[in-house]
């Protein structure tokens, strides 16, 4: 019986799509720290807690579904199952950085984005198993 590696597409275009967010959230913090001229830390200012918890929720997260997703799609998972959790986890990141991108945000995007980043993960390990 002949097997043949199936390349991670969709996890690629989802790390590459991820990756470019987090390089766009980590140069929020930059310039927030640039303008607020706190080099470490919060300094206490409110929407520089909310773009560093934003930068650093997203890299808590992502390499954990980035890994689960790309080993379910190079062992053969379902595409369909595949795509649909990829679109899940970004669409909710998308969601949680909405909402943490400054003060008087809708609790409902943030709650919306750690659901879906549950879902992510819990389904691309479940689907794993």
């Amino acid at each position: 019986m002949e097997q043949t590696l199936t390349l991670p597409f969709i996890s690629g275009y989802t790390a590459a799509f991820l990756g470019t967010m987090q390089v766009a959230l980590m140069m929020t913090v930059g310039f927030a720290r640039r303008s607020t001229n706190v080099p470490l830390g919060d300094g206490a200012n409110e929407i520089l807690t909310h773009k560093i918890r934003r930068h650093g929720n997203l890299a808590e997260n992502a390499s954990i579904f980035l890994i689960l997703l790309g080993l379910l799609e190079i062992t053969g998972g379902a595409q369909n199952i595949i795509l649909g959790l990829a679109v899940i986890f970004v669409a909710a990141r998308l969601s949680h950085a909405y909402a943490l991108s400054g003060p008087g945000k809708p609790v409902m995007a943030r709650a919306m984005g750690a659901m879906g980043t549950f879902v992510g993960i819990i389904g691309t390990a479940g689907a794993l198993v």
